[in-house]
């Protein structure tokens, strides 16, 4: 079990995680005068939105590009207390063999793979020839889900292999949201998001973080894991825990984990080298082992003489990023979020579940922002300000 310093009878909210659902949760019982601890077994907050300076000064995304971007102005109001923006100019292109087309689907991306122009009259004719199933039909799987909605050469050539070397399953054996998130777009608007607000921390994701916990009623505990058995021991000193871990991790496995998939990166750095390619992302659908490369300097808009890429290949060991979007594992997180249910119904003590891997679901940051933000909100309504 962890040791502590400080007297536990003086916490009264313990949350369990330093990202995106654990510090909103923490910042907003903070400021309604509730003491919280929260703690993160790694040596630094902001989840897998880290980012730092690499030995070369470049500021890069530790854990893969986060590129912030939310409809929500109740959102963006609320963070902008602890950053400066910078617009996001997120672009991302796909190489397709000889042919370099932007995503997500428009009809720049036809035209940039035929080599002519479209119009939105011939761009939904070539669409209606190449779809596989009708508008109505009720997709069973991401392929039929992607056959549906972009047709069969778009599927082939754009995102059959990239499903597979992102997920390591056929898109025929994955639950049909993995391609149901894939925008269509019926103009020439190659911006990669659609949302309302694109933009990014001017000085970075971390010290949004930093300042988001910088507060005198946040006590921050890192490299510090705390286990369910932990958790259990500590749950009577605190009104509550929010836990946003692993959620098979937290009951000990009892039917056994849950299947997630993780990343390996690769780092390139090029000095004098302003650029190494045009745009943020570079989508390799075909080629290489590598699913993408990433250029973070495009939307940090740091200046330095050389730059920083990164490989990224998807992996089945490592650290938990990404549920895997299979049917059996889906029935196997209703069995662990039965027992969440049960934690968080408990008269004296709960223990909530929020996040990505507390929920075993493939939440966008913001989403995970968002849902912290309204979770803790309502939790306050039930509580009381001290």
């Amino acid at each position: 079990m962890a040791k502590f310093t400080r007297d536990l009878g003086s916490y009264k909210i313990l949350v369990i995680g330093a990202g995106p659902a654990g510090a909103t949760a923490a910042r907003i019982f903070a400021d309604a005068g509730y003491e919280v601890d929260v703690f993160d077994q790694r040596p630094h907050v902001a989840g897998n939105c880290f980012d730092r300076y690499d030995e070369h000064g470049i500021l890069v995304h530790a854990y893969g590009p986060h590129y912030f971007r939310t409809n929500s102005k109740e959102l963006l109001d609320w963070l902008t207390q602890f950053t400066e923006w910078i617009s996001g100019e997120y672009y991302v292109e796909a190489k397709i063999f000889e042919r370099t087309v932007p995503l997500p689907i428009s009809i720049a991306t036809v035209e940039a793979l035929h080599g002519k122009s479209y119009s939105e009259e011939s761009f939904l004719e070539y669409l209606k020839k190449q779809r596989k199933f009708e508008e109505n039909y009720v997709a069973q799987n991401a392929e039929e889900q992607c056959l549906q909605l972009v047709g069969s050469e778009l599927y082939e050539k754009i995102f059959k292999n990239y499903t597979i070397k992102q997920w390591g399953h056929h898109p025929r054996d994955l639950r049909p949201e993995v391609t149901a998130r894939i925008p269509l777009r019926i103009n020439r608007d190659t911006r990669y998001p659609s949302e309302t607000y694109q933009c990014l921390p001017k000085d970075g994701y971390t010290q949004m973080f930093q300042n988001i916990l910088l507060h005198p009623n946040i006590h921050l505990h890192l490299s510090e894991k705390i286990n369910s058995q932990d958790i259990h021991k500590m749950r009577t000193q605190y009104l509550f825990t929010m836990y946003s871990g692993a959620i098979d991790e937290f009951f000990d496995y009892t039917y056994g984990p849950l299947k997630y998939r993780s990343l390996k990166f690769n780092w390139k750095h090029f000095a004098n080298t302003s650029f190494y390619q045009s745009r943020v992302q570079m989508n390799f659908p075909n080629e290489h082992e590598f699913t993408r490369c990433v250029e973070i300097k495009h939307v940090t808009k740091q200046s330095h003489s050389g730059t920083t890429i990164c490989l990224e290949y998807s992996s089945e060991e490592g650290e938990p990023y990404y549920p895997m979007p299979l049917t059996k594992q889906e029935q196997l997180y209703q069995k662990y979020k039965l027992l969440a249910d049960q934690e968080s119904l408990k008269a004296e003590h709960p223990i909530y579940f929020l996040g990505r891997l507390a929920e075993y679901k493939y939440y966008n940051m913001d989403h995970i922002f968002l849902r912290s933000l309204n979770w803790s909100k309502e939790k306050l309504n039930t509580l009381g300000g001290k």
